[in-house]
């Protein structure tokens, strides 16, 4: 008798699928619902993360658009100023117009 091995694996699978079939199947949802939660944390944290880096996308564009926007505005208004100081006769200085005043003491 020492020497009769019995399958047990195959002894508990049957017992399992004979007498035990609401446990098993408790086990098999237990695996599935289990792994189905993993695969969703996984999905979300990188739907987070690149949700995150499309936010510092916007926030950069808009920073652009921002600067964009002062520089023509600031373009526009010198041409504005430009175009009124013509109508008046005025005109920028020539380099050999200007004169440097150096103060001694």
């Amino acid at each position: 008798m020492a020497n009769d091995r019995y399958p047990l694996p195959q002894v508990i699978l049957d017992d399992l699928l004979s007498h035990n079939k609401v446990a098993f199947i408790l086990l098999i949802t237990l695996v599935i619902s289990s792994v189905a939660t993993i695969w969703i944390v996984h999905e979300t944290r990188q739907t987070t993360v690149e949700k995150s880096k499309l936010i510092n996308a916007n926030q950069k564009l808009e920073n652009q658009y921002i600067h964009l926007q002062l520089e023509e505005n600031s373009r526009s208004q010198k041409s504005r100023i430009e175009a009124v100081a013509e109508k008046f006769g005025l005109h920028s200085v020539k380099k050999d117009q200007e004169v440097i005043l150096i103060e001694q003491r």
